[in-house]
């Protein structure tokens, strides 16, 4: 198994996609080429085995389309190629194994060459990681409020529903406004046990507030 996951982890470094505006500059060719490396094809690798089994399934028909490199904070390299700076994400979609989603992780680089790693919440949520850790609140109470004995739930995917709110209702005000809420639905997993959990996000003018309408259903 540890082979596969090998081959799976290069498979990954070895199909990306970058974003044409970023691939244009200097930095995203160089951050391009470090993550072909088998160093950075290593590190995936250990990335990959920290996902939690219920998360990211490795099994014969486990299938990758590649991932998708964003650069978020431009990247600086030392001499040895590694970068001392920056921050960018990975996303990878799998299928195949009972949980086909899209992991997602991101990655900062120090001055002492240090690779740091946050394993984001798999799937489509269009939260960033801020609003991420709060909506895990609101979805972690609902799944152990219908679960009661369970206490440890963790997050096996979320799909990203809809912009617009229905109850109450909050219109979408369309493509290229910044505050467009929308509505999401968080699969949460514990005791084997599994939880859809419906989340609405509200952006504002002081942040975005999480509504978290009904308790969720057991699947």
């Amino acid at each position: 198994m540890k082979s596969r996951v090998v081959a799976l982890a290069i498979l990954f470094v070895m199909m990306h996609q970058w974003p044409v505006a970023q691939a244009q500059t200097q930095d995203a060719s160089r951050l391009q080429a470090f993550t072909r490396t088998a160093f950075y094809a290593g590190f995936i690798t250990k990335v990959l085995a920290g996902v939690p089994p219920a998360v990211f399934q490795k099994c014969p028909a486990l299938v990758s389309r590649g991932s998708t490199v964003t650069i978020i904070k431009p990247v600086s390299f030392g001499d040895d190629g590694f970068p001392n700076s920056g921050t960018w994400s990975q996303s990878f979609p799998i299928s195949g194994c009972g949980n086909d989603t899209t992991l997602h992780f991101y990655f900062s680089a120090d001055r002492q060459e240090r690779i740091n790693t946050v394993f984001a919440v798999p799937g489509t949520s269009h939260a960033d990681l801020v609003l991420q850790r709060d909506a895990l609140f609101y979805a972690n109470g609902a799944a152990i409020a219908k679960a009661r004995t369970c206490k440890n739930f963790i997050v096996k995917n979320t799909k990203f529903e809809a912009f617009g709110v229905k109850d109450p209702q909050v219109a979408d005000p369309g493509p290229g406004n910044p505050k467009r809420p929308w509505t999401e639905t968080w699969t949460m997993v514990g005791c084997g046990r599994t939880f859809e959990v419906p989340l609405d996000f509200l952006p504002d003018a002081t942040g975005t507030r999480i509504i978290q309408p009904g308790g969720g259903v057991e699947q």
